[in-house]
């Protein structure tokens, strides 16, 4: 990493990426995905002391199939700020969560691109970096805290300091690099797969060069790194020794829950799931065929051949659960583009043309990073803001929008619907919050918050403002001013 940025091109790269960073871990708060929420933040939440037990997703909770590496990090940041503050801000805590997740990006990236550059034609390398940082969707998912995007980064940092060193590889730096696997499948246990190609191509470098200790020492550091954070870590979690991995495979693919409760596709689904994430997402389809089949022995193809076959065979499929190969990505393109250039005429006359167009488009697609991901966090933050008092929310929306994290100590959510009393204390707020997509007729009180500014939903096409998760807040009596 240290010899890119001696660049001053790459260094200045860096630096923006660090800039729109702390703006994006802003504008585009929120989970990116369901678990990322109740299996993280909501699940540290009940470690501090305030969402109750029966409020967690009980199942994916009582069966501790979980790991609790990410949970700890939000658990020591809250606890650490709470030293500082005696009223620790959930939103202050989760902007440093996703601004430190996305610095943790840049650096796997820089430290990834360049132990690869080489393989990149000279010409190249300056759109092999550009697009290792700059692509919409590493812009888009840089910041979230989920657990695709931290194990695909550390295991970024596990193959660029693997690959960097495989000459001569120092100790430091294979135990460096285990460490950094062992987090990897700690974070997201499906990177097993990944891990097993990587460690089974080292184990051949090795043995052809005479170097099995190095694979030794690997080894040896990528399982006393999962011994720790996913044996004792998760019993201070949860309280009794457990092994959060094989009840991960036991809960969802043993018993097949996750195929009944998710549904499942087709083999070949991830081809229009992925193709669908323009301007790149053909790329990466192309590239990894391309990877897959013309460099059998390649390390990264050692690394996304078994990763990707076990995503296709198993049932449920999600787009988020690829992404830890989307850092792999940029190197398989650049490598996949110079083979093409070479052999299609047409490419390689107008392949200047087509990176324009190719990067106009990503410029439009990065304008979804001024758009928060979770669209009802907006509602909680304005409960967080505006009501200091004891506050009753009497709650009439989507459980999935009840984010008891973002509550204040003195906020009491009370489950409520149409037709049920509305008792207000002396001395309290009173507030309802109701589904904005409800076919109900709203509460007679006044509407203090709605996600659209100016009545737009009332412009907007009603399929826009469906698709939008968000809850309304009608306020039936203030005692802020009181």
């Amino acid at each position: 990493m240290l010899i890119l940025l001696r660049n001053r091109i790459y260094l200045f790269y860096a630096c923006l990426a660090a800039l729109i960073a702390g703006i994006s871990s802003y504008t585009n708060f929120g989970h990116l995905c369901g678990d990322e929420y109740s299996q993280i933040f909501e699940f540290a939440a009940w470690k501090l002391g305030y969402v109750p037990h029966a409020d967690l997703r009980l199942w994916e909770f009582d069966s501790q199939m979980r790991p609790s590496i990410q949970i700890w990090a939000v658990v020591g940041l809250y606890r650490f700020l709470g030293l500082i503050t005696p009223e620790v801000n959930p939103f202050l805590v989760n902007y440093l969560i996703y601004f430190l997740s996305s610095l943790l990006a840049i650096v796997s990236i820089l430290v990834f691109t360049g132990a690869f550059i080489q393989r990149v034609t000279p010409c190249q390398r300056d759109h092999f970096v550009v697009l290792s940082l700059f692509s919409w969707l590493v812009l888009y998912t840089n910041p979230h805290f989920n657990s695709e995007n931290i194990s695909g980064h550390l295991l970024l940092l596990g193959v660029g300091l693997i690959y960097v060193g495989n000459d001569h590889p120092s100790w430091r730096r294979v135990v460096a690099a285990g460490l950094f696997l062992g987090l990897s499948f700690c974070c997201r246990f499906q990177l097993g797969f990944a891990i097993l190609g990587l460690s089974s191509w080292f184990l051949t470098m090795a043995w052809k060069k005479r170097q099995i200790v190095s694979w030794g020492i690997l080894m040896g550091s990528l399982v006393v790194t999962i011994a720790f954070f996913n044996v004792v870590l998760d019993h201070w979690f949860y309280g009794r020794w457990v092994f959060s991995p094989y009840n991960y495979y036991f809960q969802n693919i043993a018993t097949g829950t996750m195929d009944r409760s998710s549904g499942t596709s087709p083999w070949f689904a991830y081809l229009y799931l992925v193709a669908l994430y323009l301007p790149f997402g053909p790329a990466y389809i192309a590239a990894t065929f391309h990877q897959v089949i013309r460099y059998r022995s390649d390390i990264l193809t050692w690394i996304i051949a078994p990763f990707v076959l076990f995503h296709v065979l198993i049932g449920h499929k999600e787009v988020r659960f690829l992404l830890p190969m989307l850092g792999l990505m940029p190197v398989a393109v650049m490598v996949a583009l110079e083979d093409y250039r070479k052999r299609i005429r047409f490419l390689n006359i107008h392949l200047e043309s087509l990176i324009k167009i190719v990067w106009v488009v990503n410029l439009i697609a990065c304008l979804s990073l001024l758009v928060p991901t979770a669209t009802e966090m907006g509602g909680w933050r304005f409960l967080y803001t505006h009501y200091r008092k004891p506050t009753l929310l009497y709650y009439h929306a989507s459980q999935h929008q009840k984010l008891l994290y973002y509550r204040r100590p003195s906020l009491t959510v009370i489950e409520w619907k149409a037709g049920d009393p509305l008792p207000c204390p002396v001395g309290y707020n009173a507030v309802i919050a109701v589904n904005g997509n409800s076919n109900e007729p709203p509460p007679p009180y006044p509407r203090v918050y709605s996600f659209f500014p100016f009545n737009l939903e009332k412009i907007l096409p009603a399929s826009i403002v469906r698709s939008i998760g968000h809850f309304d807040l009608y306020e039936i009596h203030s005692a802020e001013t009181k």
